[in-house]
């Protein structure tokens, strides 16, 4: 990403301090710029398209050379961007932190450009969207490059033999590795804290992902018995791949750079915590509360969520609005009421309006 910044050498020093802290939010965009491509209405179908968006900074580093060489996987990333913003905001739904800013890329915030915890949790979803979304498609045979997964190397246990088509796993996530990763592989330059924090919680994800597989069977029998059961493993749904990745995120390490000979090392900031591990989050900038509008820290702020006022949860209105307070409105709905099934086959219902109350934050 070629981009100059040029500060007078004149400037007050508060000039020159918004100067750096520019370039400081620039070299971290590159991170998630590609999940703008999920906003598009387009086919993806030509070489052209790749070229705009690498000239527009939506796809960095190698990642335009990836597009024009898998151009049939393009259709896929965009699908796995759209859903990694979806399953972001499903995720955080209920704290004060809702995901809400990813829908403003590539014009990120502070809260997804900075290096926090919640940049993390979006950078690892968004590697494991892009491997779910194509080891699923090898399996169902949306891709002519690829095809099922492998078999299982274990031996089934005798209630069941191996079978049907497993989710390519391995083709999924190397090209996961190689687009996702791109922008961060310094070739023949000394490695930035952002890049190297931002490859771990990439790998962190497609880690989780894979070891969240799950064994999906089919039976085979006279009227419909069980005497033969085929079985092959398959990705849950990033839903539940990105559940696994919140416990991360409450657990996420803050790391600091440090230098070990000639290469730099991400340590704990703490030096009484132990390393955190392959599968886990780190971060280097601690996040704010999010109780307030404050665009320099990326807090959209919660005035005017809603919230459960019985909750003492996330969601309860003492935690979502800070303590602020709440108000109660009471609004009408209407909902489907005395169905009735019709032989045959359809269901018809009246439309009742029911008076529901709901708790918003000051």
């Amino acid at each position: 990403m070629n981009i100059v910044l040029t500060c007078n050498r004149d400037m007050q020093t508060r000039v020159i301090k918004i100067c750096l802290v520019s370039l400081l939010l620039i070299s971290h965009v590159v991170a998630l710029q590609w999940l703008a491509i999920g906003k598009r209405q387009m086919m993806w179908n030509k070489k052209a398209h790749c070229t705009h968006a690498r000239r527009q900074k939506l796809l960095q580093g190698n990642q335009g050379r990836l597009c024009k060489r898998n151009m049939e996987f393009m259709p896929l990333i965009i699908n796995a961007a759209r859903a990694t913003m979806k399953t972001c905001q499903e995720t955080f739904a209920d704290r004060r932190w809702n995901c809400s800013s990813i829908d403003f890329v590539p014009n990120l915030m502070h809260d997804l450009t900075a290096g926090t915890r919640e940049q993390a949790f979006v950078s690892s979803l968004a590697s494991a969207a892009v491997g779910h979304t194509i080891a699923r498609a090898c399996s169902m045979g949306s891709l002519l490059s690829c095809g099922c997964g492998r078999v299982p190397r274990e031996p089934p246990n005798g209630a069941f033999k191996w079978g049907g088509c497993a989710d390519n796993l391995r083709h999924g996530f190397k090209f996961a590795r190689s687009f996702c990763d791109s922008p961060w592989r310094q070739k023949n330059r000394t490695e930035t804290t952002e890049a190297i924090m931002n490859r771990h919680n990439n790998k962190a994800g497609r880690r989780i992902a894979r070891t969240s597989v799950i064994t999906q069977c089919k039976c085979h029998g006279v009227s419909g018995s069980c005497n033969i059961k085929t079985c092959w493993r398959a990705l849950p749904k990033l839903l539940e791949v990105s559940e696994f990745l919140k416990r991360k995120y409450y657990i996420a390490t803050e790391v600091v750079s440090q230098w070990r000979g000639k290469r730099r090392k991400l340590i704990p900031a703490n030096s009484q915590m132990g390393m955190y591990g392959k599968n886990d989050l780190i971060f280097i900038t601690k996040s704010p509360d999010y109780c307030l509008p404050n665009p320099k820290v990326g807090s959209l702020g919660t005035r005017g969520r809603l919230c459960n006022g019985s909750s003492s949860g996330t969601y309860g209105c003492d935690s979502m609005c800070c303590g602020r307070g709440f108000t109660i409105e009471t609004i009408e709905k209407l909902e489907r009421c005395h169905c009735k099934y019709y032989w045959c086959c359809y269901v018809k219902c009246k439309a009742c309006r029911i008076w529901v109350q709901q708790q918003k934050c000051y």
